[in-house]
This record gives C-alpha cells, sequence and structure tokens, in this order.
C-alpha cells in the first residue's frame, strides 16, 4: 500500500492507530469510525449496564459503515479468496476497544503498557493483512450478519 491514493481509500494501520489515539488525520471515513469507536468503548467503561445498548447501536451503525466503505473501494475478490473470519469494521471496533484500554496505560508500570501496546500492535497487524488481502483480492469478508448485543435491561417475551 505504497500508493497515496491506496492509503486515501484503506487506510493504513498507521494511521488507523493514530486515529483511534485521537490524533489529528485527514477527513476519511474509516478513521474518523475509527476515533469514534474509540471514545465509544471510553464511554462504554463508565456506563450503566443498562445503557449500553444505545451505544452497541452506534458501534454496529459505525461497523457497518466501515463495511459498506470497504466494499465500494476494493476490488471484488477471487472466488478461491480466502475468507475471513471477521469483517474491517469489526476488526477496526476490536483494535478501537484494545487503543481505548492501553492509551490509560501511559503511567503504567513498564511491563503492563508493554503488553498491552502489543496486543493493540498485533490487531493493527491484522487490521493489516486484512485490507492487504482485501485490496490485492486474494481474501473475502465474511459473509453473515452482524452482531447486536442485546438489551439486558429488556424484559424477556413471554408466551402467555
Amino acid at each position: 500500500m505504497t500508493d497515496a491514493n491506496d492509503n486515501w481509500m484503506v487506510p493504513g494501520k498507521e494511521l488507523l492507530l493514530a486515529a483511534c489515539r485521537g490524533l489529528p488525520h485527514e477527513d476519511h471515513p474509516i478513521l474518523d469510525a475509527a476515533g469514534e469507536l474509540t471514545q465509544l468503548h471510553v464511554i462504554r467503561e463508565r456506563t450503566p449496564v443498562c445503557e449500553m445498548a444505545k451505544i452497541d447501536r452506534r458501534r454496529t451503525q459505525l461497523v457497518r459503515a466501515i463495511d459498506r466503505w470497504v466494499t465500494l473501494v476494493t476490488p471484488v475478490p477471487l472466488d478461491n479468496g480466502y475468507v475471513h473470519c471477521e469483517s474491517v469494521g469489526q476488526v477496526v471496533d476490536r483494535l478501537a476497544e484494545l487503543a481505548s484500554q492501553a492509551i490509560p496505560l501511559a503511567h503504567a508500570p513498564d511491563p503492563v503498557f508493554y503488553d498491552t501496546w502489543l496486543r493493540v500492535g498485533e490487531m493493527a497487524d491484522t487490521y493489516q493483512d486484512l485490507v492487504d488481502g482485501l485490496c490485492a483480492g486474494t481474501r473475502r469478508p465474511p459473509m453473515r450478519g452482524y452482531w447486536l448485543p442485546a438489551d439486558p435491561c429488556e424484559r424477556p417475551a413471554t408466551n402467555r
């Protein structure tokens, strides 16, 4: 992904990590969504369980928006392309969650800080491998619906 146009279409892991850390970036739908997802995970940590449904719905909307963007800007994958177990949006959501946990640890002991950012780096590598494969046409996103957690405060339906 050395072409400047490719970096704009599907940003690399460095730009994505910067967006998750809240650093300024060029206006881009994936980077905007990654930054918002990170903030939603920060908010979610302090939110009562009964109020998480609204946050999770917004996360699902952002994941879907990322996946739609990636579908529009990447080539049609080869028929024999490897199917990845997660969509780009789902990987970005997980990366945002890890980043939201790692950012507050800037003053933590070095082993804790290192281990946390190592996990963030591994997830960033997963993102980069996935988007490289999608851009090359050698990977395919999964063909399944989106997971939306159930509202824990909603009462189960009863059959009467």
